[in-house]
């Protein structure tokens, strides 16, 4: 006899895209195999990179071994002060923050407590991460979106963006990304910032400022925060996502804050209570091995510097690669305009190709990128480049 389960009402949710591409990596044998898919920085032999930095602060801990017993609920202090800093620089006033389980945490956190005070209407650009959505559904979020990205022109749709403001009802949230944005490597520039500001504080909308990539568009960590820093400067409440994963590559140690900025004092400890409440009933404590990594970067001076100087040798990289992607399309003569690969920052490049030519360069090249076109640059070098453009030109030749 058959008893039906009691979860049999489930619907189960096919795999995440990004992993399923993994999986085909793994197992595809060929030599020539590249994968440019998921958003890790490697190396120039495409090994995971261990910060210089990180390195010594590792060996740090290790010698000074702080035990295992619980921190603080809302995370432990030496980090969070840290974190503020390398968010807003010296001016942390008016500042509540809650240590976090990284990027994703940071933002579900930050979509509960907004939706404790009743904001549930977001807005987000497409294309966009796509865990953006399900997360805000996950929470009871309404979710609106428009047009970031123009694939024709290869640039953001920056009319659509303000109409978008323009058109929103007060206290709407605006998920956006402070720079190298995923999946198109396209940001804002500051004049851009200053007008969407306008509108914001005209119409009282609400952004968030997903950080994940701080340092990797510019190579210095203040120039990447200015979004943040002048928004703060020009008064307005505003929550700020923060992750190290990519710019301390601490992936797997899950390495976050979540930052709310206030303007009345008087809120400071309803604030801070609730985010301590929300993160309580979720999780208790944060993960402490790798904030404790990050606050000797954050505590020792010369660590700070180092770590900067890594920040910047990445970005000097991975730009260096853009360079020869743009100089090998134009010793082709592959048609179309490719020159967006230097005009966009970060890990990614948003190549235009579309899902069925992304299909192609898998089953006839084993490239592995994703559906969307995003391109993760650092899984090329010197000794896989020319087969990759190569390949590329030929798909958008014989397509």
């Amino acid at each position: 006899m058959t008893i039906e389960s009691k979860f049999s009402k489930l619907e189960g949710e096919a795999p995440d895209p990004i992993i399923k591409t993994m999986a085909k990596f793994a197992a595809d044998q060929s030599s020539n195999k590249i994968d440019v898919s998921i958003g890790v920085y490697k190396d120039e032999k495409l090994q995971p990179y261990l910060f210089p930095s990180i390195k010594k602060s590792k060996q740090i801990l290790f010698e000074n071994d702080p035990g295992h017993n619980y921190t603080s609920m809302g995370g432990i202090p030496q980090f969070i002060n840290g974190a503020q800093r390398v968010i807003f620089g010296d001016d942390i006033s008016n500042i509540a923050s809650l240590q976090c389980i990284s990027g994703t945490g940071s933002i579900h956190m930050a979509l509960v407590f907004l939706k404790e005070n009743q904001f549930i209407n977001y807005y987000i650009g497409l294309p966009t991460w796509q865990n953006y959505g399900p997360m805000i559904e996950h929470i009871g979020g309404k979710l609106n979106y428009y047009k970031y990205y123009d694939e024709k022109t290869k640039k953001i749709d920056f009319e659509s963006v303000l109409n978008t403001l323009e058109s929103a009802s007060p206290n709407s949230i605006f998920l956006f990304q402070t720079c190298c944005h995923n999946p198109t490597g396209s940001d804002f520039s500051q004049n851009q910032w200053t007008e969407i500001f306008k509108i914001m504080k005209l119409k009282q909308l609400i952004p968030i400022f997903d950080t994940a990539y701080q340092g990797f568009s510019s190579g210095d960590l203040t120039i990447d925060a200015w979004p943040i820093r002048y928004f703060k400067s020009q008064g307005l409440e505003f929550l700020v996502t923060q992750s190290f994963s990519k710019n301390m590559g601490l992936y797997s140690e899950r390495v976050g804050c979540l930052h709310v900025n206030y303007q009345d004092e008087t809120m400071k400890d309803k604030i801070q209570s609730t985010l301590v409440k929300i993160f309580r009933v979720e999780c208790s404590f944060a993960p402490a091995y790798g904030s404790r990594i990050a606050i000797n970067i954050f505590e020792n001076q010369k660590l700070y510097k180092q770590w900067e100087i890594d920040i910047s040798n990445i970005t000097k990289r991975l730009k260096g690669i853009r360079q020869k992607i743009l100089d090998k399309f134009q010793e082709l003569g592959t048609p179309g305009d490719w020159s967006n690969v230097i005009t966009q920052t970060g890990l990614f490049w948003h190549s235009g190709l579309t899902p069925q030519q992304n299909d192609k360069l898998i089953s006839k090249y084993n490239i592995y990128s994703t559906s969307m076109g995003r391109v993760n640059i650092a899984g090329l070098n010197d000794k896989n480049l020319d087969y990759f453009v190569r390949a590329i030109d030929d798909i958008v030749r014989n397509d």
